[in-house]
């Protein structure tokens, strides 16, 4: 098989929409000083009970979107003209604002059920009621959100989501959460504040679809069609498991802690768990960057005679994503423990959590962005039956271990311990499934020999990092601190200047940084 690089343009593309995505991913940085915050002013048992309830939003919310944001980015590339495109977008649109707006009626019904069996400290406990009925409106602003920046992502368009997803979304909610918490609303304010981000967002979002499709896409009377119409329902009822899965590998051991440790202890330990899961969740930039990219470029190369190109994005994506990964991973499992103690010192319980969860996610990014791959190329029982494995796993280990802390050490930290298990267990089920099928039923390797020198390279460098860190571990925080960021961005450097050829370097830096830092490239 050859292993010669792709044409420029295919290459470019991908990497200038990974780039813009990664820097919304970057962006991110505005979600963790929120999350610092958060954890601070309204401790742990509140922002358990916060992330217990969005992760049941995010839930319900994929149920509402039924898979509608990966038809979008199935069909609208392949749409002949611009009138088709507005009728597939029509039908995700109404499909998935009208489903959501009746799940989250039934939410709002089903308060006194949910606040029977979610637990809180006795502050919250008296709000419970309240909180469930007023944080069902998440659903269909969430549910919008989804649907809305899918159809921009369709349109290989990748630039817009970073200010929309990231600083109006984290940022109203990080102003409105302290400003809440500043009135004395330490029950209720970290679920208004996010509502109100999530309003705006979906405002914003929804203005982006009037200047990549026009709105008036949603107000024709045209219809699908027959053929077109019974292939989007069964493609998006099909995709419904798998975007479950994807979301619920992480949430299911969240709610699982709150509903299975009794009372308070239950909120608290959902809520240290949750911040070492958002810890870790740095880690899938890189990968999640080239997914989201990959996903609509895929659906438009699907073609059997494209497949080579698509042979040559996947290694090219995997190369890059799995060499950066491990410095990051690194930086990460070495600073767990006074990452974990700027949210308080009871969250450093969740430093054996973190590192089974780092260990998980180290496994998953080596099988390369296959799922996403599967997706838009596979055939559609495939994605479901990965996905119900690896859910079934997920909640069979955690049901299982959640119970029998004693098997990790006892307490809160077996607990967590146990649920981290269980949800690395079920991340990489679905991952190595989707890796097999990729490789053997479809003929796409993501590995080659050019794989070989970065991972060597970041290997190396990681190396070096582990000993800095060893050595420099009793310094002034602040200062230990900034020497982790630093060494991360000299070693990133390196691995670019060292690790890749110079037709991956010269994708991976953009051109007016390497005018700027030309040592980064291979002469």
């Amino acid at each position: 098989m050859s292993t010669a690089p792709p044409g420029p343009s295919t290459q470019a593309v991908m990497a200038r929409g990974a780039g813009k995505a990664l820097l919304g991913r970057a962006g991110a940085v505005i979600e963790l000083l929120s999350f610092f915050l958060f954890t601070q002013m309204y401790g742990s048992q509140t922002f358990g009970l916060f992330m217990t309830l969005w992760g049941v939003v995010q839930g319900l919310a994929i149920v509402s979107d039924f898979g509608m944001t990966m038809a979008l980015q199935r069909f609208v590339p392949g749409a002949p003209n611009e009138a088709e495109a507005g009728r597939v977008l029509k039908y995700a649109v109404n499909t998935t604002l009208s489903v959501s707006c009746l799940v989250g009626i039934a939410m709002a019904a089903s308060a006194p059920l949910l606040a029977r069996v979610i637990n809180a400290n006795a502050q919250d406990s008296q709000h419970l009621l309240t909180i469930i009925r007023l944080y069902a409106f998440a659903v269909p602003l969430w549910s919008a959100v989804e649907v809305a920046t899918g159809a921009i992502r369709a349109r290989a368009v990748f630039g817009p989501e970073v200010k929309v997803r990231i600083f109006y979304e984290q940022g109203f909610r990080l102003l409105f959460g302290v400003l809440f918490w500043w009135l004395g609303f330490l029950s209720l304010g970290l679920f208004i504040s996010h509502l109100i981000g999530l309003a705006v967002t979906a405002a914003f979002a929804l203005r982006l679809v009037n200047k990549y499709y026009g709105l008036r896409h949603l107000v024709t009377k045209t219809g699908l069609g027959g053929g077109l119409g019974r292939e989007m329902v069964f493609y998006s009822s099909s995709m419904l498991l798998p975007n479950f899965a994807k979301k619920w590998h992480s949430w299911l051991p969240v709610i699982f802690l709150n509903m299975m440790l009794p009372g308070a202890r239950g909120a608290e330990a959902a809520g240290v768990y949750a911040a070492a899961r958002k810890l870790v969740s740095v880690l899938n930039v890189f990968r999640e960057s080239f997914e989201y990219v990959l996903a609509p470029m895929t659906a438009a190369r699907s073609d059997l005679h494209q497949r080579e190109q698509l042979r040559e994005m996947l290694a090219f994506a995997t190369r890059v994503s799995v060499a950066a990964f491990i410095p990051v991973a690194t930086l990460v499992v070495c600073y767990r423990h006074e990452l974990l103690r700027q949210s308080g010192s009871e969250f450093v319980a969740g430093a054996g959590a973190m590192l089974i969860l780092v260990i998980g996610r180290s496994l998953e990014v080596v099988s390369g962005p296959s799922t996403s791959i599967l997706a838009m190329i596979g055939r559609y029982r495939i994605p479901f039956f990965n996905a119900a494995a690896g859910v079934t796993t997920t909640a069979v280990l955690a049901f299982l271990l959640i119970p029998m802390p004693e098997l990790f050490g006892g307490g809160l930290r077996g607990s967590m311990a146990a649920a981290a298990l269980a949800a690395a267990g079920g991340i990489n089920m679905t991952a190595l499934m989707g890796f097999l099928q990729v490789r053997y039923v479809y003929g796409l390797r993501p590995y080659d020999r050019r794989l070989a020198r970065p991972v060597a390279t970041a290997l190396a460098l990681s190396a070096g990092m582990v000993a800095l860190f060893h050595f420099t571990a009793g310094m002034w925080r602040t200062g230990y601190f900034i020497l982790g960021i630093v060494t991360l961005l000299i070693v990133l450097g390196a691995l670019i200047r060292f690790g890749f050829a110079r037709e991956d370097a010269q994708l991976v830096v953009p051109k007016k940084l390497a005018r700027h830092l030309p040592f980064l490239l291979r002469r």
